[in-house]
């Protein structure tokens, strides 16, 4: 291991302490105020570590609900993400296009996605549809947005050029278009998995027949006042949103940033 590789895993090292001190502070303030009996209809947080392994190794449900939670985020967000990216990129080439869509765009994006559930509930009705909807929709209308605006602001003399050296449309989109509006389309994407992941959570506590996913494991918790599992969910829900968003969305955007040449490597 050469003195580079040391110096980068060191670094790496610190940034991951850094990055969990305040949830290691946070752990050990909750578990003492427990102890001492100045929380006392909040478990603790070794209760709910134990509750976890219950429920991951003895019991073993946990994988399913989030297989089925994880199933249905990457069809909803992916279906979100193609015609989000497609709509938004029409608006943004085509002015007459984006005066017809904008507003009913900026109406729809205001409503919570939770307020479509009910609507969703009885158009489509209760199971897996409902719920890729609702994380459709959650999706659909930031990306679709942040879209429309990056290509907005790509330079035009960038997009005269390109048609002056004979560019198809395919070619302009994927080598001008594109490129030019990663700065408002990448953290669109990075919100919209947030808003979807929400969305996907709240739809599976409503949806009756669905019979996995870690909101339909923490809505059936509360018919036996299962506090310990409720709060084991809600944790999951929050690591996995922070995965989603930091790991998975923020390491794409470094790499997509990188190879578009938008920053240095390094």
């Amino acid at each position: 291991m050469n003195e580079t590789t040391k110096k980068l895993i060191k670094k790496n090292f610190k940034e991951l302490l850094h990055f969990l001190f305040p949830f290691f502070v946070v752990i050990i303030f909750w578990e003492i105020f427990v102890d001492i009996g100045l929380i006392t209809r909040v478990p603790a947080p070794y209760t709910l570590f134990m509750r976890f392994l219950q429920i991951t190794f003895e019991k073993n449900i946990l994988t399913s609900h989030l297989q089925a939670s994880i199933y249905r985020l990457l069809i909803g967000y992916f279906l979100a993400a193609i015609l989000g990216i497609g709509l938004g990129t029409l608006m943004g080439i085509k002015k007459s296009i984006s005066e017809m869509f904008s507003p009913v765009l900026s109406l729809l994006i205001a409503i919570p996605t939770i307020a479509w559930v009910p609507v969703l509930l009885i158009t489509l009705g209760l199971g897996d549809k409902t719920v890729i909807t609702a994380i459709f929709l959650g999706g659909f209308f930031a990306i679709a947005y942040s879209t429309m605006h990056g290509i907005k602001t790509v330079n035009k003399s960038l997009i005269n050029a390109a048609k002056t050296m004979g560019s198809n449309n395919k070619s302009l989109f994927f080598h001008v278009l594109l490129p030019g509006s990663l700065v408002s389309l990448l953290p669109g994407l990075r919100l919209a998995i947030g808003y979807s992941w929400r969305a996907l959570v709240g739809a599976e506590m409503l949806a009756a027949l669905v019979k996995w996913g870690i909101g339909k494991m923490i809505y059936s918790a509360r018919f036996f006042n299962d506090v310990e599992l409720m709060f084991v969910g809600l944790i999951i829900i929050g690591l996995a949103g922070l995965i989603l968003d930091h790991l998975v969305m923020g390491t794409i955007e470094k790499w997509t940033i990188e190879r578009w040449g938008m920053i240095q490597e390094g």
